[in-house]
């Protein structure tokens, strides 16, 4: 498995996993003085994460899978 491989899936990851728990921070975090609106910022966060999870599992499965298998033989 190539290095650029394995390091777009850990950066996907971990990129998602930052969204992740900054949305839940913001979402538990109620210290007020915020604009009625700012209810939308953690779940397009938490949103973020899923579309990143998504991206590095159908990555791996198009393409991480097919690399680590090489060339079929004849």
């Amino acid at each position: 498995m190539k290095a650029s491989t394995i390091s777009a899936l850990i950066i996907g990851i971990l990129l998602g996993l930052v969204g992740l728990v900054t949305g839940v921070y913001v979402f538990a975090d109620h210290t007020g003085g915020k604009l009625w609106f700012y209810w939308i910022a953690p779940l397009l966060a938490i949103g973020f994460f899923g579309v990143m999870a998504q991206l590095a599992v159908l990555y791996w499965v198009k393409v991480g899978r097919l690399e680590t298998k090489g060339r079929p033989r004849k």
